[in-house]
């Protein structure tokens, strides 16, 4: 995951190292992160202050890290408009931004990337971890210690996002009620201070999807989310009549987490109330470099999975066609 950050911010960043996350951080930049600095190399080796961290950072980091990258010219490019993120690939809608830019607000406020202003960098790179013990993983007892979507929202499981893609075998074989009430509460937890244009797609069988109604699920959805976002998002489904071209396990990819279950993601009845057999839930943040691979692993499984159904039957696509994580 790349870190792209100004000079100011890096020197706010250095004058923070009293406080109780800096060593945390620090230490997710230097083994998690590939630092991109919007400022030369030469202009770094004239400020002891920059120097001095250059050489904290990369000391020790190994010859399989990624070399730090210098900008002349400053990304994003500035000023910063609350569309700048628009037409970025994944890479950069999965990066991190901690910018000196009086506009910066703007692009922040979106709810689209992780962005951060000078003060605000420990802030910012706290919310990489997941929840507040300074880990990368986040393991959820589903039969004693969940009890519903909105506990992502307690827990400081959330993050900004550009793009849900969700596979769930069965995740519409239910009632309406049923799919409602946990549709609805997981897209509005995973869309939480999110307010930009979200492209959802849904890998699911044809036959649940199909008896539930398409129609019925894209409604949900977009009600679900345009409650939060104010904005009607890109839906889209993938659907087979073939097992193997779903993958049994059930994967939330967003732009910083990985959510994995063993069961389908419909976990609580209309009165909240446990009623999934699975026994658990794992939330990954795809700052630490083997579970990003592992999410760019799964994002390419679907890829060949959504290749395979567009090839033999372009009927089962369904919906806007439109996401920056699937090329349709």
């Amino acid at each position: 995951m790349d870190l792209y950050i100004d000079r100011e911010n890096l020197k706010s960043f250095i004058s923070s190292r009293h406080n109780d996350d800096f060593d945390d951080c620090c230490r997710m930049i230097k083994r998690q992160l590939h630092v991109i600095y919007n400022m030369d190399k030469q202009s770094i080796k004239n400020d002891p202050i920059l120097s001095q961290w250059i050489l904290r950072i990369n000391t020790g980091r190994g010859d399989s890290e990624d070399t730090d990258t210098f900008l002349i010219d400053s990304f994003p490019m500035r000023p910063i408009k609350s569309n700048s993120y628009i037409n970025w690939d994944r890479k950069k809608l999965t990066s991190i931004y901690l910018i000196d830019d009086v506009e910066s607000d703007k692009l922040k406020r979106k709810g689209c990337v992780l962005l951060g202003c000078i003060g605000e960098e420990l802030q910012v790179l706290s919310k990489l971890f997941c929840g507040n013990d300074y880990d990368y993983h986040c393991f959820y007892e589903l039969q004693r210690d969940f009890n519903s979507w909105n506990q992502l929202i307690d827990d400081n499981q959330t993050s900004p996002c550009t793009d849900i893609v969700i596979n769930d075998r069965y995740l519409f074989n239910n009632t309406e009620d049923l799919v409602n009430h946990n549709m609805s509460q997981m897209l509005k937890a995973l869309t939480y201070n999110v307010k930009s244009k979200v492209n959802i797609v849904v890998f699911t069988l044809k036959e649940p999807l199909f008896n539930f109604d398409p129609q019925k699920a894209i409604t949900i959805v977009r009600k679900a989310v345009e409650e939060n976002t104010e904005i009607k998002p890109n839906i889209s489904f993938i659907v087979s009549s073939d097992k193997s071209k779903i993958p049994h396990d059930r994967y939330i990819v967003t732009n910083y987490r990985l959510i994995k279950s063993g069961d389908s993601f419909l976990y609580f009845s209309t009165k909240d109330e446990i009623i999934t057999h699975g026994s658990s839930f794992d939330i990954f943040s795809l700052a630490k470099k083997e579970y990003a691979l592992f999410a760019d692993d799964i994002l390419n499984t679907l890829q060949k999975t959504y290749n395979d159904i567009a090839q033999r039957n372009k009927d089962l696509i369904i919906g806007s066609k439109i996401s920056n994580f699937i090329k349709f």
